[in-house]
């Protein structure tokens, strides 16, 4: 734990802005595999199952994950990276390494939307690959039966008090619009896999009002985290958002050095299609999820089931090399016109004389 005691807590902010909604953690990690995590989770690429070992000889590093790849146009599965207990049942062969890669996970709960520990959640997933002394950070946020990569969280934040009406009015609204708001996005990684993820080094977060939807740039910086607001106008309407984001380690600003003032906002009227709220309208996942659950519970028995299924499939067979046709040959008109061709008739005397010789080999 101490190796994380340099990064600080994402979002301080958080705590404040979602008190009357959601529990915010303190960011300690969580011991085993959290609840909202268990099951058997699939993608059209892959099988992710998220273990922890009963015993250990690394005690920080029981929680494991399992990665089952799609390969052979999916009639095949790799167990490409599993923990060390699930090898007693691995299949060998020359499609598969002879050895597994250990992955381990660590998990710090970032918000959570409701009592319980397996309602829609945002998460840090602290990512341990072989060979690297740093672990890969990777947020996801958890609604429903569905994970999320790319997501956003949406913050208390209102228009400055030079408009108190329209600000009342635009708060109306939001209530009856659960999109309205500040829709403060994470850092987006591009897979949870058995190698190190890509993560987006912008941050595109979204101010969304009745009649538009601003989109705010935020880029990696060096400079310390804090809790100032930065500002935005748009006619006589001025709003508010965060001016720093801190996600998967890293620090995001949206106004260079000590300003607050943010330029080239970008205005239009593009509102998210494909989206999944949870039951409070304060997660939103963008797009389609990354993983569904498939299972509800998963382990070493899942992997070794799913695999046995997937091996006992046969090659698709290859497609025909010309397209079906549905032709009439009129075999008694082919007859009479070779009844009197010579050359026809000495290739069907060949042929005969060729089936008596092979009796194995039938030729028509």
């Amino acid at each position: 734990m101490k190796k994380f005691a340099k990064i600080s807590l994402i979002f301080s902010l958080i705590a404040a802005s979602f008190c009357a909604w959601s529990q915010v953690t303190d960011g300690e990690f969580s011991v085993g595999v959290p609840e909202t995590f268990e099951g058997v989770w699939e993608r059209d690429d892959r099988y992710v199952i998220f273990s922890c070992a009963e015993e250990g000889s690394e005690p920080k590093r029981k929680e494991g994950a399992a990665i089952l790849l799609k390969t052979f146009y999916g009639w095949y599965l790799d167990r490409r990276a599993e923990p060390e207990h699930f090898t007693a049942e691995r299949t060998l062969n020359d499609s598969t390494c002879p050895e597994a890669e250990r992955i381990f996970i660590e998990y710090r709960p970032l918000v959570t939307s409701g009592e319980s520990s397996g309602d829609s959640s945002v998460w840090e997933m602290f990512v341990w690959h072989p060979r690297l002394k740093e672990a890969s950070v990777i947020p996801v946020a958890i609604i429903g039966g569905n994970l999320y990569l790319n997501f956003a969280v949406k913050l208390d934040s209102n228009l400055s008090q030079e408009n108190s009406v329209e600000e009342k009015s635009l708060v109306e609204k939001s209530e009856s619009d659960p999109l309205e708001g500040f829709w403060c996005k994470m850092s987006e990684a591009d897979g949870v896999k058995v190698c190190p993820p890509v993560s987006s080094t912008d941050i595109y977060s979204s101010y969304i009002t009745s009649d538009a939807v601003y989109t705010i740039r935020y880029w990696r910086t060096d400079m310390e985290y804090t809790n100032e607001m930065a500002f935005f106008s748009d006619g006589g309407k001025t709003f508010s958002v965060v001016k720093h984001i801190q996600s998967a380690g890293k620090i995001y600003t949206c106004a260079n050095g000590r300003s607050v003032t943010i330029r080239n906002v970008q205005k239009t009227n593009d509102r998210p299609e494909i989206y999944e709220l949870d039951s409070k309208a304060r997660i939103c996942g963008l797009g389609e999820p990354y993983l569904k659950r498939v299972q509800e519970k998963g382990s070493q028995e899942a992997a070794v089931a799913l695999a046995k299924k997937y091996f006992a499939q046969r090659a698709p067979n290859p497609d025909p090399p010309f397209p079906p046709s549905n032709l009439d040959w009129h075999m008694d008109q082919i007859n009479q016109l070779e009844a009197g061709n010579k050359i026809i008739q000495a290739v069907r005397k060949r042929q005969r004389e060729f089936a008596q010789k092979y009796p194995t080999r039938k030729i028509q």
